[in-house]
């Protein structure tokens, strides 16, 4: 065979085994599981807590926050902003809690994070406390300086089940 037609055949097959790896679900490892779900769960005492700073430093300096409205906060700075207001009215007596779906490793130093959440006490318009809300975080996590920190969390509220109409 002739030279070129060797190297590119070692370019594709090389091609080919990174497109498999990347593709390939990686598992985070028992370490990083643990910092990811300490990282989790600093984040729900913090909203539980209603102090807008500690959550906010459950983020990186430059994360996005996009929240159930769309709304779309920057930076730790951003993000302890608009929690502040949302801490002493609606969320005042709010309480999260999650259960996780998913920690999957994209490189050693990224993961996406995926849970469902339930939302109680929260307040409406009139100051009537609202039923539970259901939703879903999705999440990617960044190692820093040897800590799990939220580079990018996006917060989907779930729509309630349409009543099922009894089969006659």
């Amino acid at each position: 065979m002739p030279r070129i037609h060797l190297t590119a055949l070692f370019a594709l097959l090389a091609a080919t085994f990174l497109a498999v790896g990347l593709s390939t679900p990686r598992h985070a490892s028992a370490a990083d599981d643990a910092g990811i779900k300490t990282l989790i769960d600093q984040f729900t005492s913090a909203f539980n807590g209603h102090d807008s700073h500690a959550v906010a430093m459950c983020f990186t300096d430059d994360a996005d926050f996009i929240n159930v409205q769309q709304a779309d906060s920057r930076g730790r700075k951003g993000i302890e902003e608009h929690f502040v207001p949302l801490f002493s009215g609606r969320l005042k007596n709010a309480h999260r809690t999650y259960t996780l779906k998913n920690i999957r490793s994209i490189t050693p130093d990224v993961a996406t994070v995926t849970m469902d959440y339930v939302l109680d006490d929260t307040t409406g318009a009139n100051g009537e406390t609202v039923p539970p809300r259901k939703g879903l975080y999705d999440w990617t996590v960044v190692r820093q300086n040897g800590k799990w920190l939220i580079s990018v969390a996006h917060e989907s509220e779930l729509a309630a089940a349409p009543a099922m109409v009894p089969a006659r």
